[in-house]
């Protein structure tokens, strides 16, 4: 019988992710293996509503928007923290990463150092594929649709 993903199921997928331009969103450009439930919001929502409908096996191409992969870029993210709040044993180089804390919230957020001024330094908590159009290649691996009597395909995540 061939069972179609649908929300709810857990499903094993191998991805591709790709800019428009053809260069590979992961620095390891070969295929992923994401495990999740379907329609969860543990990956992003191109891929956790892009595999509904398919069935094992079966590949799909997807172009997923911003809004479907990693939203738009917020402009409240890239903030000038004066030079003098980094500690002088840090080394700031444009592209580095650094662990913000404080601000209201005294949450922990990861930043990237985009520009170094000689009074402020530039920094941008979004995550680096924000903004962008991506396509991905998927294919679905493995499927757990539990039946009416609650008996499924055995699936375990690693």
């Amino acid at each position: 019988m061939n069972n179609r993903a649908k929300l709810g199921d857990r499903v094993q997928v191998q991805y591709l992710g790709l800019l428009e331009d053809g260069t590979a969103t992961q620095k390891n450009s070969g295929r992923q293996v994401l495990k999740f439930r379907v329609g969860s919001k543990k990956v992003i929502p191109g891929i956790s509503l892009g595999v509904v409908g398919m069935v094992e096996g079966e590949k799909r191409k997807l172009k997923l928007e911003p809004k479907d992969a990693y939203g738009a870029v917020r402009s409240e993210l890239i903030r000038e923290i004066p030079r003098q709040r980094f500690p002088s044993t840090i080394e700031l180089t444009v592209g580095k990463w650094l662990t913000s804390s404080g601000g209201n919230s005294c949450r922990r957020r990861r930043v990237q150092v985009v520009e170094i001024k000689p009074a402020v330094v530039v920094v941008d908590g979004n995550h680096p594929l924000a903004g962008k159009v991506l396509d991905v290649e998927l294919q679905l691996v493995s499927l757990d649709a539990p039946s009416a009597g609650g008996k499924g395909t055995t699936h375990r995540d690693a």
